[in-house]
């Protein structure tokens, strides 16, 4: 926080800290100090309890001033409210264009975040999606650039084969790399070795990004789209393909090709559940391909990964 200068408690409160992470043990301890009901404090101490802690605060997402609101009582002074939120963390943005396309501009692919809270407690908006979405020409946005994984980025010969799996949002780097491809490729006078996306989203005619100029690539030989939509599903051989790492099973055989031929693997998005799932899929394929067991497929992915720099994420939890 700044200190010498008078600061406007809405600037403190909008640029400075975190007023939506969840609460911790200490600090549910610390609300039940400074309340005055014994039913609040009562509960406030029951909440502090690790199973309660877990399923209640941390679970619907309770922060510091959603008990505050829950609990009437709390009579806290600002000093120590302040003492207890974390200063305001960046948020990351894959860059989703490529320098060969312009040296002096970039685009970001972001998703407004906003929805009914966990807690049950109103409406959740996203810092950074919620004050992108209300910008306007003009307005002045404070970033840093920062290198992304070392090996994320796109391979520089272009008879390298590459399979990106991407949900939501994580396509973005994945439009830098196919834009640059298509680009050199002009560039070049040639064609690129085989490409293929791998895009989840909910469906064509809704959450479908870039649709119209991936198609375009992909009718100029840049890339082969591989969809999923998880609200339109197509039926498959082996059942509904909802998410991305359905269509990849469902084109294993066309992937394990690639793979042989020297294709890098390249995984972007939710870190929870999308790229977990991928990783299962990928040791899956392998199982299935080369007859081995789950450990030889397991550590066979692991290698393509730590040592070779052939299976490459880049995720967000």
């Amino acid at each position: 926080l700044p200190v010498g200068v008078p600061v406007e408690a809405g600037e403190v409160f909008s640029a400075y800290v975190e007023l939506s992470r969840p609460a911790g043990r200490r600090q549910v301890e610390t609300l039940a100090e400074f309340a005055r009901n014994t039913a609040d404090r009562g509960r406030l101490q029951e909440l502090s309890i690790a199973e309660s802690y877990e399923a209640e605060v941390l679970g619907k997402g309770l922060s510091v001033l959603d008990l505050i609101d829950l609990h009437p009582s709390i009579e806290l002074p600002l000093a120590t409210y302040l003492a207890m939120l974390g200063p305001l963390s960046p948020r990351r943005y894959s860059i989703s264009s490529s320098p060969r396309w312009s040296t002096d501009h970039a685009t970001l692919t972001v998703a407004h975040l906003e929805g009914d809270a966990w807690s049950g407690l109103g409406r959740y908006e996203g810092v950074a999606s919620t004050f992108l979405a209300r910008a306007r020409p003009g307005t002045r946005v404070p970033i840093s650039v920062r290198p992304s994984n070392v090996a994320f980025h796109p391979p520089e010969d272009l008879s390298i084969p590459l399979v990106m799996v991407a949900a939501g949002t994580g396509i973005a780097p994945f439009r830098g790399f196919l834009q640059d491809r298509a680009l050199r490729a002009q560039e070049d006078g040639v064609q690129p070795a085989p490409a293929l996306l791998f895009f989840g989203c909910h469906g064509p005619d809704s959450d479908y990004l870039y649709r119209n100029e991936l198609e375009r690539w992909e009718q100029a030989g840049i890339v082969a789209l591989r969809p999923a939509f998880s609200q339109a599903p197509d039926l498959g051989p082996d059942g509904p393909i909802r998410y991305v790492q359905d269509r990849l099973w469902d084109d294993r055989e066309e992937v394990g090709r690639m793979v042989t031929d020297g294709a890098t693997f390249y995984v972007c998005g939710d870190g929870e559940r999308m790229a977990p799932a991928v990783h299962d899929t990928c040791v899956r394929m392998y199982v299935e391909a080369m007859g081995v067991g789950v450990d030889e497929a397991e550590a066979w992915l692991a290698e393509m990964e730590f040592e070779h720099n052939r299976y490459v994420s880049d995720v967000f939890g």
